[in-house]
């Protein structure tokens, strides 16, 4: 079973401007698959002084809990100067009965990382504004607040990775939380065997309303339960 809170993309080759800090907020979110929920992704963005941490833990619950135990962890940590967010330290730990996958990585430098992916270490350079999965979620907040280009350079894995996306126009949609008119968006990836769609509210500062995932013939979806 995948429970993957999936906001993968495609970041284009010039740097783009560091994100403006969103509110501190928390969420739950409902993991489905084939209809049936699945897990449950709580997510939260707190404020310490002149530091942030953005986390999401996704757990199966019910009959895949047992059958999987599948637990992921993400976390984004590093620093708010003035209005805008600084990426310091980044971890994504997918675990259940079968795998133990993680990728971890320092940003040493504006330009240099130190990090492993599958217990193998690298070191690389990278361009400044260069970000990591989760921060890339804060991010595209505030491009979409201010209507910047969504193109962006992300690490993930150990590689550097370009991610684009592109508006499909605004959808109001439902979710456990209620109704919200959202911008919906569209990664482009690489090949047509996967597909993911992302829903975000202006009422919610553009935060994450829904996500759906399709590859290899199976479909992931991510509702938002509770915001505040």
């Amino acid at each position: 079973m995948k429970l993957l809170w999936i906001v993968s993309a495609a970041l284009a080759l010039a740097a783009p401007p560091l994100a403006a800090a969103p509110d501190a907020f928390q969420a739950s979110y409902a993991v489905s698959a084939k209809g049936l929920e699945m897990g449950v992704m709580n997510a939260s963005l707190r404020y310490d002084g002149e530091t942030y941490t953005y986390q999401k833990i996704t757990k199966a619950n019910g009959l895949a809990a047992v059958l999987s135990g599948d637990t992921l962890t993400e976390r984004s940590t590093g620093k708010k100067h003035a209005a805008q967010l600084l990426p310091e330290h980044y971890v994504y730990h997918h675990k259940n009965k079968r795998k133990d996958k993680k990728d971890e990585f320092r940003f040493t430098t504006a330009t240099q990382v130190d990090g492993s992916f599958d217990s193998n270490t690298y070191q690389l350079n990278v361009p400044t504004g260069t970000l990591d999965m989760a921060a890339l979620e804060l991010t595209l907040m505030d491009a979409l607040a201010t209507n910047q280009a969504l193109n962006y350079r992300v690490l993930s894995k150990g590689k550097l990775q370009d991610y684009r996306l592109r508006k499909l126009g605004k959808e109001t949609i439902e979710v456990p939380a209620g109704n919200y008119e959202c911008e919906k968006l569209e990664v482009m990836h690489d090949n047509n065997e996967r597909q993911t769609t992302l829903w975000l509210a202006p009422k919610l500062d553009y935060a994450i309303v829904q996500v759906r995932h399709q590859e290899d013939g199976d479909v992931i979806e991510t509702r938002l339960k509770q915001y505040q």
